[in-house]
């Protein structure tokens, strides 16, 4: 190609050649000096700009992404939550197994079993969900009613009644302090997540009560110290366990 030579005609073809072709060098080269030539090459570059922005693939659909952020949320509060509360379920299957009565029935360790259970479920979904006020209405109520149908009339028992708050204190403790250790707190710096955190895992302690303590057949006892002890944790935990985690994420290793 030469200067002489006009290159309108073909200004489509050029402009769709790499910058450092031959052919698109000397096109530019002509169309310094060519009005004419430069302003053909410089539309055609605009038409193969719009074609090209037509013929973008279209993203993933919002549904894809969506179930792609659940599974992802999923996984790591599986992750979060996976050795703290097996930590806890460990504690609280001690103390089940320590402290329960031979002529236990069958009909209790089911729902022992069974609010450990939904316990471990609240646990996760305390930093999956986002709800999270949800599952603590639901730990709160699981506890009431477990209180309720497992239990009658009977003493008060308030010096027990310390100790079991005490029994339920110490793996929730635990597995709050396994999650600061394991540098995975960042969801706790919410107090709303972490109470939620602590209800869940609390519910576990809580069932090795239903075996394990002496006034477990007293309605009043464990509405008091089992549900009335968690809750006191609970308004603890959402004023300290926020800053124990900001704490431990801004420090380095080795400190908490």
């Amino acid at each position: 190609m030469t200067e002489k030579k006009h290159i309108a005609a073909d200004a489509s073809a050029l402009a769709a050649l790499p910058p450092m072709a031959m052919e698109r060098l000397a096109a530019e080269v002509h169309a310094r000096g060519c009005p004419e030539c430069c302003r053909e090459l410089r539309r055609a570059e605009r038409v193969l700009e719009l074609l090209d922005a037509q013929l973008e693939p279209p993203g993933p659909p919002r549904q894809s992404l969506r179930r792609t952020m659940d599974r992802t949320r999923s996984a790591l509060a599986l992750r979060i939550v996976a050795w703290p509360l097996g930590a806890v379920l460990a504690l609280a299957t001690l103390v089940a197994l320590g402290g329960a009565y031979p002529d236990e029935g069958l009909l209790r360790w089911a729902g022992a079993a069974a609010l450990a259970m939904a316990g471990a479920v609240l646990s996760w979904l305390a930093i999956r969900s986002r709800p999270v006020l949800a599952t603590v209405g639901a730990a709160a109520l699981l506890s009431a009613v477990f209180a309720v149908s497992f239990a009658g009339a009977g003493p008060v028992e308030p010096l027990l009644g310390l100790r079991c708050t005490l029994v339920e204190l110490i793996p929730i403790a635990s597995g709050i302090m396994a999650i600061l250790v394991l540098r995975r707190g960042l969801a706790l710096r919410d107090r709303t997540r972490a109470l939620a955190l602590v209800a869940g895992s609390g519910l576990c302690a809580q069932a090795a009560l239903v075996v394990s303590c002496p006034a477990r057949l007293s309605a009043v006892h464990v509405l008091l110290f089992h549900s009335g002890g968690l809750l006191a944790i609970c308004a603890a935990a959402a004023w300290i366990v926020p800053r124990l985690a900001r704490r431990s994420l801004a420090q380095g290793p080795g400190h908490l």
